[in-house]
């Protein structure tokens, strides 16, 4: 059994960056905005990681990973920076987790609570 790097981990850091590609795309459809026929574009990764836990467990995300699609839509301002604001605030849950993971590992492993 590996302490350090479980599916846990695995899974979280896995999220984290599917939502940093996130928050590049938003930015490109944001810098886009007034580019002639450009169409939105965004990353899809949250229903088929919910579909691979229920079929397969935490496990199964291993995977799942983030996909980008162009949508018929064009870019409206107030939306991607709502999707924008979301997506941090998302990324800084998964984080503030992934760093409560690691630090009961180091207490388990050291015995002290710091």
């Amino acid at each position: 059994m590996n302490l350090i790097d479980s599916n846990h981990s695995d899974l979280l850091a896995k999220t984290m960056d599917a939502y940093s590609l996130r928050q590049k795309i938003t930015a490109t459809n944001i810098a886009n905005a007034d580019t002639p026929g450009y169409k939105r574009h965004e990353v899809l990764f949250e229903d088929a990681l919910n579909e691979a836990m229920a079929n397969n467990g935490v496990g199964g995300a291993k995977e799942v990973n983030p996909s980008i699609v162009e949508t018929d839509g064009k870019v409206i301002l107030e939306d991607e920076l709502i999707e924008q604001s979301d997506t941090q605030l998302r990324f800084q849950l998964v984080t503030k987790a992934l760093r409560h993971h690691y630090t009961m590992v180091r207490n388990g492993i050291t015995g002290t609570n710091r």
